[in-house]
């Protein structure tokens, strides 16, 4: 499905009818195809909804990459397209970080926020720290299971360099801590063990810096735990959406 928004052609994939609406946000380089082992168990109580951000999958870019608080206020405006008030929101890594800034945006659309090894907490942005940020992710080994590098190879390659080199830039540069306090949601931070990226550090601190939330490391993950241990991902997620006490 593509919809018109400000300009922009966003491409989204839907499943399930029951339930509150639930969108998925994929991370840096990636596309709704992130979400493939997690959309049929969520959607058995949600109507999911999983949009690939512009610039990625099959939404082109029109322009200039959008920054992480443009990209969270178009999130809105497609919300507003498809006549959805309120929804529960799950962003990985750079997806995480656009719904931290539409946690704060935009706080009567959202119910209940997931934090995946979200990105945010900020590194040096020096040419040199830039440079070394790219390489920290460009070893396929880094993102877990290795039968799903075909995916993040072919949705990388769709990107492009400008895209991926643009996005990391808003990266580097955005500062999610001053916005921690002012989340209202009821968060729950999901965090690979393995992740030698986005370190369990700074799931520690966005557990600390949000008021009302809860962590959870799921042992045997890397950076992309809804990729590496699905089923328990998914039964996570479900428990915490229908508001049972989920991690510490």
């Amino acid at each position: 499905m593509s919809t018109r928004v400000r300009g922009y052609d966003i491409h989204s994939l839907e499943a399930g009818s029951a339930g509150d609406p639930l969108v998925l946000l994929h991370g840096l380089s990636g596309s709704g195809r992130w979400w493939e082992r997690n959309i049929n168990g969520l959607a058995t109580r949600h109507r999911v909804l999983i949009p690939d951000l512009v610039g990625y999958g099959r939404s082109p870019l029109a322009g200039r990459v959008p920054t992480l608080d443009a990209m969270a206020d178009l999130l809105a405006s497609w919300l507003d397209v498809l006549e959805i008030e309120q929804a529960d929101v799950a962003g990985h890594s750079m997806g995480g970080q656009v719904a931290i800034h539409f946690a704060v945006r935009h706080p009567q659309r959202l119910h209940r926020l997931v934090l995946v090894d979200a990105a945010g907490i900020p590194r040096p942005t020096t040419p040199r720290h830039v440079a070394r940020f790219a390489l920290e992710i460009a070893p396929l080994w880094r993102w877990g299971d290795p039968s799903f590098l075909r995916v993040i190879v072919g949705d990388a390659w769709t990107a492009g360099p400008r895209t991926l080199l643009r996005s990391i830039g808003h990266i580097l540069r955005d500062d999610v801590r001053p916005l921690l306090p002012r989340i209202q949601a009821p968060t729950l931070i999901l965090w690979g063990e393995r992740d030698s990226w986005v370190p369990l550090s700074h799931a520690l601190e966005l557990r600390q810096g949000i008021p009302d939330s809860s962590l959870v490391i799921l042992r045997g993950a890397a950076h992309m735990p809804m990729v590496d241990r699905p089923e328990a991902f998914n039964r996570l997620v479900l428990r915490f959406l229908q508001g049972e006490p989920v991690g510490a």
